[in-house]
């Protein structure tokens, strides 16, 4: 397993345009967003679009994530976890704000404990997850 920088053109995405549980545009307003993903055996099972102080969130100094996705065969294996434990890695005092337009977006989040922040883009409501180290019952 290794997890990649992507470009939202990268032919690894190609699986995700072709899942039928996926119905997210990846490159719709994703404007300003870094890229990466699990690469496992070849294949890009995971993604995550994110970006510091992202524009959709009023709040400063923040990691928001636009979308993490998995392809539905892969789900439920820790992949996404995985991403999530890589960016809060990277910003380990820095809270994640995520963007949460159904449910089972909110059943995953749901394990960090996050904290309402009310209306995102569109039909998403955000959320925001605390640093590992504010956190006394952290996964």
């Amino acid at each position: 397993m290794d997890i990649i920088n992507l470009t939202p053109n990268s032919p690894y995405c190609l699986d995700f345009e072709n899942d039928d549980f996926l119905n997210y545009a990846w490159i719709a307003d994703l404007s300003g967003c870094s890229f990466n993903g699990i690469l496992e055996n070849g294949v890009l099972v995971s993604r995550m679009a994110w970006q510091i102080d992202p524009f959709w969130c009023a709040e400063n100094g923040v990691v928001g994530v636009a979308t993490l996705e998995t392809l539905h065969k892969y789900r439920c294996q820790g992949y996404a976890r995985e991403l999530v434990n890589y960016i809060r890695g990277k910003f380990p005092d820095m809270p994640l704000v995520i963007e949460v337009n159904n449910p089972f977006s909110y059943q995953f989040w749901s394990r960090y404990n996050p904290m309402s922040l009310g209306r995102g883009r569109g039909n998403a409501s955000l959320f925001k997850v605390l640093p590992l180290h504010q956190i006394s019952n952290a996964v």
